[in-house]
């Protein structure tokens, strides 16, 4: 049995889980059918719910022996029920509530769902959790076997990058419960489309989604006998799409130890960039008779902006390529590149601006400046003044949250260290970086990264991490110029 802790990724069913669409598929089904002359009742498919639309109109046309062109079938009915989503589709009180429940906890979040994939981007997008906001997302398509065949749940484990025996599962349907437990994961029922005596082959029941809560999901109140992750079934691969250029696959965890190793390697190279450049930058300045220079070589704007913007592409590289071990086909995904929205990216910029107003009245109260002098002399030095706010505002941002917020936050919070291990570890080394801080310096870049980490905890994205990155050096070079 799996130590409670072992559920590290959480995969939500969408249809009769997330929102109420059932409905809504079964009257577009009946209608199609019903426009080919066949009259069909609704419950004739209550037993190929779960089971993708083919099976879901291929098994009642069998049913009455009756001769339907499929791709036809389908397209139609699908045109017929996204006409009623603007209108008619809800999602279940409590989902999004528990989606997010979970993003805090620090769990990995993905959809599977045996729909087309027209059906799964519509719906995700009218309750308010479109496709980019998930760290995976399977649709019908992605498998050749749908529910309750495995398929579809191992899948998303591989792209997820964890292992199926630290994945659970929600479920609504009899075939989807069957299939989560063929891929030897968790499930976690809720009776909003069957009655809750069908899916007692789950391992816990919930009457709503509303009335499931973490906890129960990661089985802190009733642990079920799952098998060992390290001995989970293997990751199969997603179903290769015609014109596709790879196949998506996943591998196991980092773990902590070997992120840590390989961050180093990353920052090592980070570090080497930094050094080579700073020796061709001291070699032409001498060359120039500008030997003074060496002197103040550490605080020389020009020589920062010049070392964050050659670093920042290669500490970029090193993570990527990193990052496909975990995640061979999806490292950009690993390290959290994904879209947020525009709302929310601008609450995060509101949550940065109120702790900078925080910061700069506690750092005014205690008789300290505003600006350091470090900063001061930088930008005094900054020679090239674009080329310092490149530096400064794109490219370092870029650099560092690729390497702290994406590679080191990502193999941690898979780790037994979680998600707020992850957040308390990267600030931590992240501002252990700034020697050129006093100690009161380092301390407000500590706390500044423990925003960024509870950002890039709550959206998955290290794009949200960037920005607020960059706008926190943007302020602070306008304060320097200002100044």
């Amino acid at each position: 049995m799996p130590d409670q802790q072992d559920i590290r990724a959480v995969i939500f069913d969408m249809d009769g889980v997330l929102t109420d669409s059932e409905p809504l598929i079964n009257a577009a089904a009946v209608a199609m059918f019903r426009e080919r002359g066949l009259a069909v009742q609704p419950e004739d498919f209550a037993p190929f719910v779960g089971a993708g639309e083919d099976r879901y109109l291929g098994g009642v046309a069998e049913k009455y022996s009756f001769a339907l062109d499929l791709a036809e079938a389908k397209r139609r009915t699908y045109e017929i029920y996204l006409e009623m989503v603007p209108k008619r589709l809800e999602r279940f009180p409590g989902a999004v509530e528990l989606v997010e429940g979970c993003r805090r906890a620090g769990l990995r979040v993905a959809v599977a769902s045996s729909a087309d994939r027209v059906k799964v981007e519509a719906n995700l997008r009218q309750i308010g959790l479109p496709w980019e906001t998930w760290d995976a997302v399977v649709a019908g398509e992605d498998v050749a076997a749908k529910k309750p065949a495995p398929d579809i749940f191992l899948v998303a484990a591989g792209r997820l990058g964890v292992a199926p025996g630290c994945c659970v599962v929600v479920e609504d349907a009899v075939n989807g419960v069957r299939a989560a437990k063929a891929a030897g994961m968790r499930c976690v029922a809720v009776a909003q489309t069957f009655g809750a005596e069908r899916l007692q082959e789950a391992d816990l029941v919930r009457p709503t989604i509303a009335q499931a809560t973490v906890a129960d999901l990661a089985g802190r109140e009733s642990p079920p006998p799952l098998p060992p992750c390290a001995a989970a079934p293997p990751v199969i691969p997603a179903r290769r799409e015609e014109g596709a250029g790879r196949e998506e696959s996943g591998g196991k965890p980092l773990g902590f130890w070997t992120t840590l190793g390989l961050g180093l390697v990353a920052g090592g190279a980070f570090v080497g960039v930094q050094a080579g450049v700073a020796v061709v930058f001291m070699a032409v300045s001498v060359a120039l008779g500008r030997e003074a220079v060496r002197e103040n070589l550490e605080s020389n704007g020009l020589l920062l902006a010049l070392a964050a913007t050659v670093s920042a592409p290669v500490v970029a590289l090193f993570c990527w390529l990193f990052a496909r071990i975990p995640a061979p086909g999806e490292p950009g995904r690993y390290l959290g590149f994904k879209r947020v929205p525009v709302g929310q990216m601008a609450w995060w910029g509101v949550a940065l601006l109120g702790m900078a107003v925080l910061s700069d009245l506690l750092t005014t109260s205690l008789g300290r400046p505003i600006v350091p002098e470090f900063m001061q002399r930088a930008y005094a030095s900054a020679g090239v003044l674009p080329l310092f706010w490149l530096g400064l505002v794109v490219a370092a941002p870029v650099g560092e949250e690729i390497l702290f917020r994406g590679f080191l936050f990502e193999g941690w919070r898979q780790s037994r260290v979680g998600g707020i291990g992850a957040i308390l570890l990267t600030s931590a080394v992240w501002s252990a970086i700034h020697l050129q801080y006093d100690f009161y310096g380092v301390a407000t870049i500590f706390v500044a990264g423990l925003l960024l980490g509870w950002a890039r905890l709550s959206t998955g994205s290290v794009y949200t991490t960037m920005v607020l990155h960059g706008l926190m050096n943007l302020i602070a070079t306008l304060q320097t110029a200002w100044l």
